[in-house]
């Protein structure tokens, strides 16, 4: 049996993702996803040279689903209304797709340009929900970065285990992070 129809880089990305979170994004193989996708493991070489390829996808095919997602939540929102919906979906793409997740912070090592561009996608939202604030260009580098470090900071903890076996819930602890640092904000035209 030939090729399966509809073989292409976006199915073969898709199969990769999902192994990769039933597996571990360590442990997959061309191999193992040209299995997944009922072809011949050289089927695959139609559509990437490799399993470097296929990491780069994957780290692609990740940092966009989660700027979808931060996208999705911050649509019809302003401000503060629309950083919690980013905080929110954040973590919960990053407890539903923790492997993914794991490509994503590898970003920096990714010389690719698309997965550059997807990356930079993210950070752009964040720049746009900042703009009715009116801070300076470098006030808001530094708090999209504070607030990028603080939702990666509660996430990887909490994957880790580390907020385990205390009485205090964490969504709440999580809500009360991102409330405070979004009580920080002030719109600067009023200062």
């Amino acid at each position: 049996m030939g090729a399966k129809r509809g073989l292409d880089a976006q199915t073969i990305m898709n199969a990769a993702a999902e192994l990769a979170e039933q597996k571990g994004l360590e442990n997959i193989s061309l191999l193992q996803v040209a299995d997944k996708l009922g072809v011949k493991s050289p089927s695959l070489y139609n559509h990437l040279n490799g399993v470097q390829e296929l990491s780069i996808g994957i780290a692609k095919l990740a940092v966009s689903r989660l700027e979808n997602a931060i996208r999705c939540a911050a649509v019809g929102r302003s401000k503060g209304e629309a950083l919690m919906g980013i905080a929110t979906a954040y973590r919960k793409y990053a407890k539903e797709n923790p492997e993914l997740y794991k490509a994503i912070l590898r970003f920096p090592d990714y010389k690719d340009d698309n997965v550059q561009e997807a990356g930079h996608a993210v950070v752009r939202i964040l720049y746009q929900v900042m703009e009715p604030y009116h801070y300076s260009e470098k006030e808001t580098i530094h708090f999209v970065r504070g607030f990028r470090a603080a939702l990666h900071g509660f996430v990887s903890l909490e994957e880790a285990g580390f907020f385990r076996g205390t009485s205090a819930d964490v969504n709440e602890s999580y809500d009360q992070l991102v409330d405070r640092l979004i009580s920080s904000l002030t719109d600067r035209r009023e200062s």
